[in-house]
C-alpha cells in the first residue's frame, strides 16, 4: 500500500530525501526543484531549470542539479547557482539526466539528448556515461548510451548498476581506482528508468512505461512487481531516516495530466541511500 506524498505535477524525477527527512524532488517537463519539509507545504527552491533527472546532496550544504545544459550546484539557503560542468570532450551539455555519488567524493552521471526527445519527436543521439572525481576529474566510461537514467553503488563496493533505457540493467565491476570496467546486461528491460539498491543486494527498479516497481535479485531474477496506479513510475530513492519506506516519482501524460508526484511504498528490507559527493570546487566557492 502507497501513501501520496506529494501531487499535482507533470512528471516528477530525481528524488532525494535528507537527513532531516527533506524530500527534494525536480518537475522534469514542467520545470524547476522543489524541497518537501515535514508538515510543510512544497517550497520552490529553483524555479526554471528544466529536464532535471539527478540530484545529490554535497557535503559543502549545496545540492547538485542535473538538467539542460548540465550540472549546477544550488546552494538551498541564498539560492545562489553554481556551474559545475556544462561541456565534454569539447562540445556544450544537451542535458544531464541521472547521477550517483562513488563513495569517494565524486560522482557517476550520464547525458541525454532530451532536445530530440522531448523538442523534436526524434531517437536521441548516443549519449556518455561518465565519472567526476572529487577534484573535478572527468572520465568518459561510455560513449554509445541510448538514454541514460538510474545508477546504483553496491554496498560492498564492488558492482556499479546502470540502467539503460530501451536495453535495461547494466552490471560494471568496480576497480581499486574507482572506476568501473566492462560491463554486463544483468537484466534485460525495455522502460527501466530509475533504480535504488537494498541491503539484501536487490535492485528496485522504476519502470516508466509500464508503470510498474520491480525488485530484481543480484543474479538479474525478477523477484516482485508492485503496481501503483500511475501512468508512469520515474524514479526512486531510500532515505538514511527511513530506510523501510522507498520513495518513488510518478508522471502523468496527455491522457492522465498532473499526475507527477512522490509517493512511499513500504519495504520489508531497508534500502541503500546515495552517498554525498565532496566537490572541492563547492567547498573553495562556500
Amino acid at each position: 500500500m502507497h501513501e501520496t506524498l506529494v501531487e499535482g505535477y507533470e512528471f516528477v524525477e530525481a528524488p532525494r530525501v535528507s537527513a532531516e527527512g527533506d524530500v527534494w524532488f525536480s518537475d522534469l517537463t514542467g520545470g524547476g526543484i522543489y524541497r518537501k519539509r515535514p508538515g510543510q507545504p512544497v517550497e520552490t527552491m529553483l524555479a526554471d531549470r528544466l529536464w532535471v533527472g539527478g540530484m545529490l546532496f554535497d557535503s559543502s550544504g549545496k545540492l547538485l542539479c542535473s538538467g539542460r545544459g548540465g550540472i549546477v550546484a544550488l546552494d538551498p539557503v541564498s539560492g545562489a547557482v553554481t556551474k559545475v560542468l556544462d561541456r565534454l570532450e569539447g562540445r556544450d551539455i544537451v542535458a544531464v539526466n541521472d547521477m550517483e555519488g562513488d563513495g569517494r567524493g565524486g560522482f557517476f552521471a550520464g547525458t541525454i539528448d532530451f532536445e530530440a526527445i522531448l523538442l523534436r519527436g526524434e531517437e536521441p543521439e548516443p549519449g556518455q556515461f561518465f565519472h567526476m572525481s572529487a577534484a573535478g576529474e572527468v572520465t568518459i566510461l561510455r560513449r554509445d548510451v541510448f538514454a541514460s537514467n538510474g545508477i546504483a553503488l553496491s554496498a560492498c563496493g564492488r558492482w556499479l548498476y546502470h540502467s539503460e533505457t530501451s536495453k535495461g540493467i547494466w552490471r560494471y565491476p568496480m576497480g581499486e581506482d574507482g572506476l568501473p570496467g566492462e560491463g554486463t546486461l544483468l537484466a534485460p528491460f525495455a522502460d527501466s528508468d530509475g533504480l535504488a539498491l537494498d541491503t539484501e543486494g536487490c535492485l528496485w527498479v522504476a519502470c516508466w512505461e509500464s508503470g510498474t516497481l520491480v525488485r530484481v535479485s543480484p543474479d538479474g531474477t525478477t523477484m516482485d512487481t508492485v503496481r501503483a496506479g500511475f501512468p508512469h513510475l520515474v524514479s526512486v530513492a531510500f532515505a538514511a531516516h527511513d530506510p523501510t519506506r522507498l520513495y518513488v516519482s510518478t508522471g502523468g501524460n496527455a491522457d492522465n495530466p498532473g499526475k507527477g508526484g512522490i509517493i512511499t511504498v513500504p519495504s520489508d528490507v531497508a534500502g541503500l541511500c546515495s552517498a554525498p559527493t565532496s566537490l572541492r570546487m563547492l567547498e573553495t566557492a562556500s
